[in-house]
């Protein structure tokens, strides 16, 4: 009797780290990304994004060390 190959699935949170972005304000950024801030040192998924009431667009990241923080973003 022949047995199939198992083969190992990716889970999403491993997937999702592997694709990390670096932060920089310039750039947009979606709900669900993974952010990388250099001045933290920290990684993050962006919970959500928006924009203040005076019209700059923001991403809100729950990051892993520092906790939650608003981020600014083009």
């Amino acid at each position: 009797m022949v047995r199939a190959k198992t083969i190992k699935k990716e889970d999403a949170l491993s997937k999702k780290k592997s694709e990390v972005r670096e932060y920089s304000v310039t750039d947009t950024f979606e709900k669900g990304e993974m952010v990388y801030h250099k001045v933290w040192d920290d990684t993050g998924e962006v919970i959500d994004v928006g924009t203040t009431d005076d019209g700059i667009n923001k991403i809100k990241v729950a990051f892993e060390k520092v906790g939650i923080k608003t981020l600014r973003m083009a």
